[in-house]
């Protein structure tokens, strides 16, 4: 985590040398996103990794909560406050602030202690990486809570390009409109995050799953929508709430069961796999966006959600969940 912070601290530098010396162009933009790119896989795993490690188990829902919810919450202002930062410092003293708190954060990392496995040996990042896909797909609960993750990241990419033609379009919105729904999202997002941690989760495959049929089904109501902006927004503010109960109970569930030494590994076949689904969302929405239109695809995104959830939440199969994630974590 602190490599990451440092190394994205560190990428800030060209766009500013760049920018110093009148010379910026666009593929300095691209480096920064690239490598920014590059380390998020490394840094997402290892902050699910530490924070069982530093937190009480009963704890981990409410932690997860707090992070969860600090994140959406800077994806939120951080693009009205950098506007607003950069109107008033300039170009070049928004990206030395950047630079300062990416260098920060690390340094202040240093002083989370966390314990130190004893191991004999450190194998090659290959070997790890394959033990760690051994394990994921060793554990059903493991793997089904991958396979539903991996439909919201589907989601995900279909809506990277239906939302601009969605509003543009179908409910005649402006750009300012666009901006108004995508904040949506990300708002219902904190306030279930919030939420999630006071939910009692007798049975959280119910939860889970009951959360993520629903945010299919808001899929539905947006395809159903005819002209309304505030229903439109309102449905995205529902998704992000149930998607917060959806997510950060999924996460908990895999802290819970999966060993320490294991952990970074699983979360980065974790991450792999689910984010390796987004793409296939960008195409699909974009293929068939242009053939049927975006209203038949919401419908057709929705329905399919909702129904991978019911069949998880109604098919006896799946009772296995509740008695595992009832388990303490495997030996």
């Amino acid at each position: 985590m602190i490599f990451s912070q440092w190394t994205r601290a560190a990428v800030f530098v060209v766009p500013l040398l760049a920018w110093s010396a009148g010379q910026l162009e666009v593929w300095h933009i691209f480096v920064v996103q690239v490598v920014v790119g590059l380390i998020t896989p490394l840094y997402v795993p290892a902050n699910h990794a530490i924070t069982p490690t530093i937190v009480a188990e009963d704890q981990l829902k409410e932690a997860n909560s707090l992070l969860e919810s600090s994140v959406r919450l800077m994806s939120f202002t951080a693009p009205l406050l950098g506007g607003l930062v950069i109107e008033y410092i300039g170009i070049n003293m928004t990206l030395i602030f950047v630079i300062v708190t990416l260098a920060l954060s690390g340094g202040l990392l240093w002083f989370v202690k966390e314990p130190t496995p004893v191991r004999a040996a450190r194998n090659t990042w290959w070997k790890e990486f394959g033990e760690g896909i051994s394990f994921f797909f060793k554990q059903r609960i493991v793997v089904w809570l991958g396979f539903f993750l991996a439909f919201v990241q589907f989601g995900v990419g279909v809506t990277m390009v239906t939302t601009l033609p969605y509003i543009t379009g179908e409910l005649g919105g402006s750009y300012a409109a666009y901006g108004y729904f995508m904040a949506g999202f990300p708002v219902g997002y904190i306030f279930g995050a919030l939420l999630v941690w006071r939910i009692a989760s007798g049975r959280p495959r119910f939860v889970m799953l009951g959360a993520l049929s629903i945010g299919g089904l808001t899929f539905v109501g947006l395809g159903l929508n005819e002209s309304s902006l505030i229903v439109a927004i309102v449905l995205e503010v529902v998704a992000g709430v149930v998607m917060a109960v959806f997510s950060i109970n999924n996460t908990v569930l895999c802290q819970r069961i999966i060993p320490n030494h294991l952990m970074g590994k699983i979360f980065s076949v974790r991450l792999f796999i689910i984010r390796g689904v987004m793409p296939l969302g960008v195409l699909v929405g974009g293929m068939l966006g242009d053939v049927w239109g975006v209203r038949p695809l919401y419908f057709l995104i929705g329905f399919m959600i909702a129904g991978v959830a019911l069949v998880g939440m109604l098919l006896p199969y799946f009772r296995f969940m509740d008695g595992e994630m009832e388990e303490r974590k495997v030996s």
